[in-house]
């Protein structure tokens, strides 16, 4: 009976022998980003024995998707199960930085111990003074010169105890403090206790070592593309830079990551879109087909699928269940950077250039003296569609110096896009009242104003500019207010003549040459009834 139990005890060893689990200490080695999450590929080579083996890959993302896991290995192994566990985090997993700080923490631990036990042992020196108090024992009765002596001693040795545990206890304050501001740093470096674990069940028909990848979606993670765009002013080309804005608040470092960019949103991979009639209206029924719009976007069908890529040629291992789709996104572009990039995990940032452009521009000057003296450039770009930009904030310099920050929507159906560059402290813009015709006069019943304004404009560059200057005269849909336009100085008026209601704005559009100053005169007259003042005039 014994040799039985000895057997037993033995088999059910050896079975845990052979099932014994590796802990593997993965790497990103690609990332593919989108707006607010990323696709992760680790690889790593593992050592498997004949038979089933438990493998826990360690140091994982904490914010993984758990339905987009892929697991896959080379040699024609299989997976049997894996699972996501969240277990303590080793220290040999953790970056060099925060392991050196985890080392100096450990150290003024143990100072802060070693202080401690200083002040107990001082303490127990203190009574062991006070116990042995009596200078002759018990029995010995008043002696004045062991009195003295004893007094001198416990003035001497006492006060030595009390100064050095007073110190001791300073020491340890100081020690505390810095081990709470180093524990802060580490927090900021993203140090954690637990992380997520991958534990996977693989069969191997020998022993062998393989390649393993892992394949995931993990949020804190996105990119955002912005431009720069540079003039140096007219008769110069534009050139415009896309960039990436890459954000990383995994809590992994990444160390030389092939990274791709796309402009997908991996959760409408396992959506159908719904291919809607597409009916050309004119702008006056717009409200009508927003609401047909939003009753026939109600239709959508949807697939049971997982999130991912099909697993790559080599990857043939035989899982259980299947992680790997395929969807085709017609709107989806992705760039591949070349440079594998290192970026941290706690608050990591990173640049990437994308593309560059250069656009054949038409400069105008624009202003509107009415609302701002300031007088615009502003760039016309009419071949802008044949790139295919991407929605984004742009900031504009110009000649060197940055203007402001403008947005890029590529969506707009406008054949030209029109960059607004900044102010022109050379072109001058003035708008003043013409005193002898500006008068206010009443007439019985009806109150009279004639009004007459003059706009100058000057161009003090070494260069002939195009022009585009805005103003108005006054409208109105009341025939009791009165509008008779007596001089516009040649520009066009758009929607009427001030009576019938229309827009009342006045543009001019012309070359003003190197140096030269033009004048135009607004004049017209306004009517109403005198005991019916007008409340914004």
């Amino acid at each position: 009976m014994k040799h039985l139990k000895l057997s037993l005890i033995f088999i059910f060893a050896l079975s845990l022998f052979s099932f014994s689990q590796e802990e593997v200490s993965s790497r990103v080695k690609e990332a593919t980003l989108f707006s607010n999450k990323a696709q992760i590929t680790r690889t790593e080579t593992v050592k498997l024995k004949k038979g089933d083996n438990l493998i826990q890959f360690t140091g994982l993302e904490s914010s993984i998707d758990n339905n987009s896991f892929q697991v896959s290995g080379t040699n024609g192994i299989t997976i049997i199960s894996n699972y996501l566990q969240m277990t303590n985090t080793k220290k040999s997993s953790q970056s060099l930085a925060i392991r050196k700080m985890l080392d100096s923490i450990d150290v003024l631990k143990r100072n802060e111990q070693l202080g401690r036990k200083n002040v107990q042992n001082l303490e127990a020196e203190k009574n062991m003074i006070l116990y042995n108090k009596s200078a002759n024992g018990v029995n010995s009765g008043f002696n004045l010169d062991n009195m003295i002596d004893m007094a001198e001693y416990y003035r001497n040795n006492l006060s030595k105890i009390d100064a050095l545990v007073y110190d001791e206890n300073i020491r340890i304050n100081k020690v505390r403090a810095q081990s709470t501001e180093l524990n802060v740093r580490l927090k900021k470096m993203g140090y954690k206790t637990r992380s997520n674990s991958l534990f996977a069940t693989i069969f191997s028909e020998k022993a062998q070592t393989v390649s393993m990848k892992l394949v995931y979606l993990a949020n804190n993670i996105g990119w955002t593309p912005f431009y720069e765009i540079k003039s140096n002013g007219i008769g110069s080309k534009i050139n415009a830079i896309c960039k990436a804005s890459i954000n990383q608040n995994s809590q992994v470092d990444w160390n030389n990551v092939a990274l791709t960019l796309s402009t997908s949103n991996p959760m409408n991979f396992g959506v159908l879109p719904t291919v809607h009639p597409w009916v050309l209206r004119f702008q006056s029924d717009a409200r009508k087909y927003a609401k047909s719009r939003a009753i026939s976007s109600g239709a959508t069908r949807q697939m049971n699928s997982s999130y991912g890529v099909a697993t790559e040629k080599g990857y043939n291992s035989k899982s259980l269940a299947s992680y790997a789709t395929a969807t085709d996104n017609m709107v989806n572009r992705e760039f591949n950077i070349s440079k594998p990039y290192s970026i941290k995990g706690s608050n990591g940032k990173a640049v990437v250039d994308l593309e560059d452009y250069s656009f054949d521009v038409d400069y105008v000057y624009y202003a509107a003296p009415k609302y701002s003296c300031d007088v615009f450039l502003i760039a016309h770009i009419s071949d802008w569609e044949k790139h295919n930009l991407l929605p984004g904030t742009a900031n504009l310099f110009l000649e060197g110096t940055f203007v402001g920050t403008t947005l890029i929507n590529p969506n707009t159906t406008s054949d030209t896009m029109s960059l607004v560059l900044g102010k022109d402290k050379s072109i001058v813009a003035k708008r003043e009242k013409i005193k002898d015709v500006s008068k206010r006069a009443v007439l019985g019943g009806k109150k009279r104003i004639d009004m007459g304004i003059q706009i100058t404009v000057k161009n003090n560059k070494g260069k002939d500019i195009e022009l585009i200057l805005e103003d108005q005269v006054p409208t109105s849909n009341d025939e009791r207010i009165e509008i008779t336009i007596k001089d516009i100085s040649g520009a066009k008026l758009e929607g009427g003549n001030g009576k019938d209601g229309g827009t009342g704005k006045l543009t001019w559009k012309y070359t003003l040459k190197a140096g030269e100053t033009k004048i135009h005169k607004i004049k017209y007259e306004v009517k109403h009834p005198k005991n019916k003042p007008l409340s914004n005039f």
